[in-house]
């Protein structure tokens, strides 16, 4: 199982900005996972249909990775962006955050239903159709409502941005 799948996932984590530290970490997370799934009867198959289940595994976890790196970047903590930023950087940093405290502030501006849906599809990545079977609508009526809250929450940005002094 090792030599079939491990050469293939460290060449795809490399290929994906990793390297081959970021690869047994994910092999070693996706066999674990995978052995979890075959032990509850999650999957049955012979060993070509395991290899290229054992290998999306990898890819979601990897992507999962990826992600959740990427929204480690961000930084809010002042002191920090001083010491690691020029002034330059420093003054874009600074707008970034003061942009995304704005975002924040109108989203909070928003109806419950609104927040809710925006905070399920793009927060919480859930598809249209499980956040319309949790607050009992239809998909199309919650892709409605998401557009429209959308819009509501971009016409009240701009509005505070002009307010602000921005853009």
């Amino acid at each position: 199982m090792y030599a079939d799948n491990y050469p293939w996932l460290e060449n795809y984590v490399r290929q994906n900005s990793g390297n081959d530290s970021d690869a047994q970490d994910v092999f070693q997370e996706s066999i674990a996972a995978a052995w979890l799934n075959l032990r509850q009867g999650r999957f049955e198959g012979d060993k070509a249909q395991f290899n290229a289940y054992l290998r999306q595994i990898c890819r979601y976890k990897w992507i999962n990775q990826i992600r959740s790196a990427a929204r480690s970047k961000i930084i809010y903590s002042d002191t920090l962006l001083e010491q690691e930023a020029e002034s330059d950087g420093l003054e874009v940093l600074k707008d970034q955050l003061q942009q995304s405290s704005l975002l924040q502030e109108c989203f909070m501006q928003l109806g419950t239903k609104c927040r809710q849906v925006l905070r399920l599809f793009y927060y919480k990545k859930k598809p249209l159709g499980e956040i319309a079977g949790s607050m009992g609508n239809t998909e199309e009526s919650i892709k409605t409502i998401k557009y429209r809250c959308m819009m509501q929450l971009r016409k009240l940005f701009l509005e505070q941005n002009k307010r602000h002094g921005g853009v």
